[in-house]
């Protein structure tokens, strides 16, 4: 072997020793850098979460009594998990009063809503349910055509109530008054669920 020979293979050698050391930093510098990052990533979410918050309000349908008028269908609110057709409308109650029709329909100059329920007294006394007044989603209460219906101890009876809302108007909730035998009537305000918007205004 010459001396040529023997620094080259030295100088290959060197630069072998050299690359792998190298090799080795990054693997090392990767292993400890990335769960550091982690690490760094999750705490900046927390601070920003505990900072910012997470509850932003997306708005949502408003009564728009006065404002803009729409046509046959009506717009999402937050009355969505209020009570629909089908539904109890006085759970707490050991009568049950279930919610067989909601209707809402625009008129010439005026949107009218409709609610019925079946009344199935399973009490011992006479029990007497009635519609009173509606609340719309800008805090109006509104009076409308409704009268009390007195259900006997284990029969069945409908109730029914009418309003008249003005153009714009969304409703948000129903008064029920209950009265058990001759007790104090109770006045019950139940959310409503979304009720589409039939017909169409000239």
């Amino acid at each position: 072997m010459t001396p040529e020979t023997t620094d080259a293979d030295t100088s290959a050698e060197d630069a072998e020793a050299h690359r792998r050391r190298t090799i080795i930093r990054l693997l090392v510098g990767f292993g400890i850098g990335i769960p550091v990052l982690i690490e760094l990533a999750t705490f900046a979410g927390l601070v920003e979460q505990s900072l910012l918050g997470g509850d932003g309000d997306d708005g949502g349908g408003g009564d728009g009594e006065g404002g803009e008028q729409t046509g046959a269908t009506d717009t999402p609110d937050a009355s969505e998990a209020g009570v629909g057709v089908g539904d109890e409308l006085l759970p707490e109650t050991p009568q049950r009063e279930t919610l067989t029709v909601a209707s809402f329909r625009a008129g010439d100059d005026q949107w009218v809503i409709t609610l019925a329920a079946e009344v199935e007294n399973t009490g011992s006394a006479p029990y007497t349910v009635q519609f009173a007044s509606l609340v719309t989603q800008a805090g109006r209460r509104v009076e409308g055509s409704h009268r009390a219906v007195t259900v006997a101890p284990g029969e069945t009876g409908q109730v029914t109530g009418t309003w008249q809302l003005q153009p714009g108007s969304r409703p948000d909730a129903v008064v029920v008054r209950t009265t058990e035998g001759d007790a104090t009537p109770t006045d019950h305000e139940v959310a409503l669920g979304r009720i589409p918007l039939e017909g169409t205004r000239p």
